[in-house]
């Protein structure tokens, strides 16, 4: 660990509320079927469905929803040379019926930001809804440096802002220690993908440690959470063995924190961790919709309500979603 980043532990381990983040790439086109569907008809995402995930989710607690860069309006079975700005165009096209929700797609810095600002300039507000930006690292260079990153970053901000009067959210994946400089300066939320309790909570501290030499109030930390829930943790484990089969190793849950069990397994599990000081919230990656979205609405987030881990009346504003 770099020394001007390591933890003070003198710094609070918990915030007084839990952000919770859903993951709804799974709504998009099934990559799976793009090379059996050769041929045939590509197969579209469906966004009213989408929209109304989104909807749903913001009403019951969840504080923004993500799209993941593999994301995609169509299965075509040839690449696309735009298909990258996918998750981008699908959340400004439901923004106007998300009910006020965060939508934060994922972007390649560096492609064509000036399409990205663009898209991101004509999110429909007037429904309450707000646009955020996930960093993701370029195909052909990584953008993890901080100046690369802030450079792109900033003018892809000014952009949008300029555009809308208002400034996107920004999301960085922790991926490496050379992204801790970055995501302390330039992130409003840093997204974590870490299944070691011990090893997380001490990432966290270095991202406030970071933010802290920038300058900077604490800045969220949200880990990566795989659910698969249901009435018995057999039951539960069975569906997620069988789901894992499926995805093989192109599953977008890879390394990701798992709580596979009932709803109590997974609200145990995310208090651990929100009261070890490891995480300020989670993104929830559900393994499968709409079983465990339904599950994480109806039973993980009212437990925690319960608990005053999340606030009752969920996170309605950006502000509120992305708290200092």
């Amino acid at each position: 660990m770099t020394a001007a980043f390591l933890p003070t532990r003198t710094t609070a381990t918990s915030s007084t509320t839990a952000t919770i983040a859903l993951d709804l790439s799974g709504l998009g086109a099934p990559a799976h079927d793009r090379e059996a569907a050769a041929g045939l008809p590509a197969e579209q995402a469906n966004l009213v469905r989408l929209a109304s995930y989104a909807r749903a989710a913001h009403k019951g607690g969840v504080s923004f929803v993500t799209l993941g860069e593999d994301f995609r309006l169509r299965a075509d079975a040839a690449p696309r040379a735009n298909a990258w700005l996918d998750p981008v165009i699908a959340a400004r096209r439901i923004s106007p019926s998300a009910g006020g929700t965060g939508l934060v797609p994922t972007v390649q810095l560096g492609r064509a930001d000036s399409a990205v600002a663009a898209e991101l300039a004509q999110f429909n507000r007037k429904s309450g809804s707000w646009a955020g930006l996930q960093v993701a690292r370029g195909e052909q260079a990584p953008v993890a440096a901080l100046p690369q990153l802030g450079d792109l970053l900033e003018e892809l901000v000014r952009s949008t802002a300029a555009r809308s009067s208002q400034r996107p959210t920004v999301v960085v994946p922790l991926e490496e220690e050379a992204d801790l400089a970055a995501a302390g300066e330039l992130a409003d939320v840093v997204r974590l993908r870490e299944a070691d309790l011990s090893w997380a909570r001490e990432l966290r501290f270095a991202v406030r440690s970071a933010a802290r030499a920038a300058g900077r109030g604490p800045v969220r930390v949200l880990v990566d959470l795989r659910t698969v829930i249901a009435s018995d943790y057999e039951s539960a484990r069975a569906r997620a063995d069988l789901l894992t089969d499926i995805a093989g190793s192109d599953a977008g849950w890879a390394g990701a924190l798992e709580a596979v069990g009932t709803v109590g397994d997974v609200v145990a599990t995310i208090e651990r961790w929100i009261e070890a000081g490891a995480a300020d919230g989670f993104v929830v990656l559900p393994g499968s919709i709409p079983a465990d979205v339904q599950r994480l609405l109806r039973g993980i987030i009212p437990a925690l309500q319960a608990r005053g881990l999340v606030s009752v009346a969920g996170a309605t504003t950006e502000a509120q979603a992305v708290p200092a």
